[in-house]
Parts: C-alpha cells; sequence; structure tokens
C-alpha cells in the first residue's frame, strides 16, 4: 500500500516527459545541423579539388616537347602545375567559400594529376565539439591525353 502511494502519483510526469523530448529533439536537430555542414563542405571541396586538378593537368611541360616531340604521353610539369593550382585557387576565390583552406598535396606522374585539398566545415554548433574540429578533405585525379 506504501508502495502505491509512492508511485501512484503522477503530477508533473508530464511536464518532465516534454523536457526529455525537448532535449532529444534539439541533440538530434544540433547532430544534423552538423553532419549537414560536413556534407556541403564535403561537396565544395569536391569541386574546388576537381578544378584546381583539371587545371594543373594543362601544365605541360614544354621543353619536353621541344626535346623529345609530341606523342600519346603528354608529360606534365610539377611545378607548373602547383603554380596552375594555386592560380586556380586565387582566380576562384575559394578561401571565402570555406574555412581554413589549404592545398594538401599536388602529385604529378606522367601525364596525370592528383590535387588534395582541405578545409574546416563551418560547423552552426561546432563549439559542442570543443575537443577537436573536423577537418574535410578532398582529392581530384586529372590526367592529360593527347588524341
Amino acid at each position: 500500500m506504501r508502495l502505491k502511494r509512492l508511485f501512484g502519483r503522477d503530477e508533473g510526469s508530464i511536464l518532465l516527459f516534454g523536457i526529455g523530448l525537448s532535449v532529444a529533439g534539439l541533440m538530434i536537430a544540433t547532430v544534423s545541423i552538423n553532419v549537414a555542414s560536413l556534407w556541403v563542405t564535403r561537396n565544395v571541396l569536391d569541386g574546388i579539388a576537381d578544378g584546381a586538378a583539371l587545371s594543373a593537368a594543362q601544365a605541360v611541360n614544354v621543353d619536353a616537347i621541344y626535346r623529345d616531340g609530341l606523342d600519346a604521353n603528354l608529360r606534365l610539369s610539377e611545378s607548373l602545375a602547383r603554380a596552375k593550382v594555386n592560380q586556380y585557387v586565387d582566380a576562384a576565390n575559394v578561401r571565402s567559400q570555406v574555412q581554413q583552406f589549404s592545398v594538401r598535396s599536388v602529385r604529378v606522374s606522367g601525364t596525370a594529376v592528383t590535387v588534395t585539398v582541405q578545409a574546416s566545415p563551418m560547423t552552426a554548433f561546432g563549439y559542442l565539439m570543443p575537443v577537436s574540429t573536423p577537418v574535410v578533405v578532398s582529392a581530384a585525379k586529372a590526367i592529360n591525353k593527347v588524341r
């Protein structure tokens, strides 16, 4: 009988249930918004990496063409490829689109160039992740072929 008196009262239980649902809803919304921000940053970086790789694929090693002639394997210049990537990044004004943008690497191997870029997403609730700031990385590869 005594237990029934203790647990039989339900005054205020709906208020606690509502507060619990509100907290759970806010947590789900926060995580969803942060994940969406990561996804948008990844898509923006994919476009930037694609454009930079296509720009770098035009970095033809002219000295090698004059020395060896033009054949099916058009060799690229690594220093010119890096310059083309930096020129593309400056012309596209990508630093205004994402935070802490940087070109991680530009690798040239024969007729192909791979560009890797990184940035930090603009998370709306980033203060909830004080331990580490997420970094989004994207890479693109372009091949220059002579037909």
